[in-house]
């Protein structure tokens, strides 16, 4: 049974990881708005397009990036998975109102979603970490520059344990940025789900302060038509 899966949480609370398990053990795509913005406004052509110049100073202090295009560039994605025949799962997004439910005539990721997959099996999960554990994981972590694999500082590992490329860290995870992304995250994420709740979508909230092996089965066993 094909279905979408959309993790919510603020920065730290294991919403990508619990997509990547998801994504290994049920076959999803995990579909990581952030990296992929990331990857496309750290690309090199965007030193010669101002509007992808806007949207990287946004990506880099910490802020969301403009709702609309993020919904542009995105939901084209999302239609190319689904018609792959694929599950979804997301991790933090959709991030604003705009994106997730759309305005006037233009219809937001939800609604995409509901066609693509049907309301029925579509599942959203909240994690809930407290702000000290938030800016404590996030400020000790590093990613692989190769293949994104995220990893706590305090292993100490140079090299990625599964491409062996080389760790960097991420400009999101500086101390003050990260104050920004749960003040971003409390003032125009959380919202969504008072409204996905009232649309009467399948809502768990689930705590994220244990360490991700023990909050995945949690998870796992209220997907529907797991394996």
């Amino acid at each position: 049974m094909k279905q979408a899966v959309i993790i919510y949480g603020p920065p730290g609370s294991g919403k990508g990881t619990q997509a990547e398990l998801l994504a290994r053990k049920f076959g999803f795509v995990h579909f990581d708005t952030g990296r992929f913005i990331e990857s496309v406004v750290h690309d090199k052509r965007a030193d010669h397009d101002p509007v992808l110049r806007r949207e990287r100073n946004l990506f880099d202090s910490g802020k969301l990036c403009t709702p609309a295009w993020v919904f542009r560039i995105t939901s084209a994605a999302v239609r190319n998975i689904a018609h792959a025949g694929f599950g979804i799962v997301f991790s933090g997004s959709p991030r604003t109102e705009f994106e997730a439910f759309g305005s006037g005539k233009q219809e937001g990721l939800v609604a995409i979603l509901e066609k693509l997959y049907g309301k029925e099996c579509i599942t959203v999960f909240s994690l809930a970490v407290k702000e000290q554990s938030s800016i404590r994981r996030n400020g000790s972590r590093f990613v692989c520059s190769v293949c994104g694999l995220p990893i706590l500082a305090r292993a100490k590992e140079k090299r990625c344990a599964l491409c062996a490329g080389p760790m960097r860290t991420r400009t999101l995870d500086n101390p003050a940025v990260i104050k920004v992304r749960l003040k971003e995250y409390e003032e125009r994420t959380a919202p969504i789900l008072k409204r996905m709740k009232k649309q009467g979508l399948r809502i768990f909230m689930i705590n994220g302060e244990p360490l991700p092996y023990l909050v995945f089965p949690d998870i796992a066993k209220r997907l529907v038509g797991k394996k």
